[in-house]
């Protein structure tokens, strides 16, 4: 039986291996609960390796891709829906990547707990960090089931609560802000599998239309309706938030730049192809930076230039720019323009015009106060 000696804030725990040797080890927790808990794991792995159960270092040579797509199948068995198994696998391949871990040997609660840190300094929200951890959770066991990971090293991390979650609050690109994203993304850079070229087309129908971004990931040539007086998008209802067919109108600039992007596309390939979901909002404020660090370089003042809120994600407000922000900036912009609140809510196909009166009432309140005496003139 294995024994815990704190050292310090942290817990070592001292167990016996397969081989016979005493080893000391530290748990990397404050708490002994959840020590104990790392120490009893450890002692259940080496177990299994010594009755045969699990062959010594066989995670070792397992990779994570082989064993996430048979999980991934194991998920179909039991029912889940595709979008479940989509999230999911997105999920675990984007901590794979941040962490560069290559088998099932590499996984660790280090390594995710560094991920999950940095969704929070993106100021992601607790719900996204909980389903990460979830995701790579329930792959860990899945392993463990098969025989091919003695324990799941990630059991001791604890979901954040969703209770005391701070919802963000996303700011719209204004027209200003956007020229400058646009001569950034004249410059070709591939991020997430995707050109330049094509994240701004996407960013472009995200703006245009108010699309989610799962909606534009699940579009098809097919979709794309271009050749009409009144081109269009069509997303499907089993792809929408509201499981509505949406119906979204292209302007004439865009609707032929896609029709050159994908005129060598067959009906059912994507419009667009981003690697990773979980990436498309790091990858947008990534294009976003490189668009300020070119306008700070036209500035004179750099000091007034570096504290000023023009493309900044978070701004003085704490508001960001994530993808859902270019949705925001749909809503913004239209309204902007003089786009009615009930057009607009048509546009941003929202339940109810309280929704869209909370979300862009206040950008026209300039244009109303301007009209504020217009009834009192006809009263006399």
């Amino acid at each position: 039986m294995g024994e815990l000696r704190k050292r310090g804030k942290v817990w070592m725990a001292d167990y016996v291996d397969r081989d016979g040797k005493r080893v000391r080890r530290s748990t990397r927790m404050t708490d002994q609960q959840l020590a104990a808990k790392v120490l009893r794991q450890w002692e259940t792995g080496e177990r299994a390796v010594e009755l045969g159960i699990v062959a010594g270092g066989r995670a070792a040579g397992v990779t994570i891709a082989d064993c996430l797509k048979d999980y991934v199948a194991s998920l179909s068995v039991a029912g889940r829906s595709d979008q479940h198994k989509d999230r999911t696998k997105q999920l675990v391949e984007s901590v794979k990547r941040f962490c560069k871990w290559e088998t099932l040997a590499d996984i660790s609660s280090e390594g995710l707990n560094r991920y999950c840190e940095s969704l929070k300094t993106e100021r992601q929200a607790n719900r996204t960090v909980g389903a990460t951890i979830t995701a790579v959770r329930s792959f860990a066991r899945y392993a463990v089931r098969r025989g091919v990971l003695p324990s799941d090293p990630t059991a001791t991390i604890a979901k954040p609560s969703v209770k005391v979650d701070r919802r963000i609050t996303r700011r719209m690109i204004l027209p200003g802000e956007w020229n400058w994203v646009q001569t950034a993304l004249a410059v070709e850079v591939l991020r997430n599998g995707q050109s330049s070229q094509e994240r701004l087309l996407m960013y472009r129908a995200a703006i245009e239309t108010g699309l989610r971004s799962n909606e534009l990931r699940e579009l098809k040539r097919s979709s794309l309706t271009l050749d009409s007086d009144n081109p269009h998008v069509t997303a499907k209802a089993s792809t929408t938030k509201n499981s509505k067919m949406a119906k979204q109108l292209l302007s004439d600039s865009l609707a032929g730049d896609l029709a050159k992007f994908c005129q060598r596309k067959h009906p059912g390939a994507a419009v667009f192809n981003p690697v990773s979901r979980t990436e498309m909002a790091r990858v947008l404020r990534a294009d976003v930076a490189d668009a300020r660090r070119l306008w700070l370089d036209t500035q004179a003042d750099k000091q007034a230039a570096r504290d000023s809120d023009f493309l900044a994600s978070p701004d003085s407000q704490q508001q960001v720019i994530d993808f859902h922000a270019l949705r925001h900036t749909c809503g913004g912009w239209a309204t902007l323009s003089g786009v009615s609140l009930n057009e607009v809510k048509e546009l941003m196909r929202h339940s109810t015009i309280v929704l869209t009166a909370d979300a862009y009432g206040h950008i026209g309140a300039d244009a109303r106060s301007r009209n504020r005496n217009l009834i009192g003139k006809m009263l006399g």
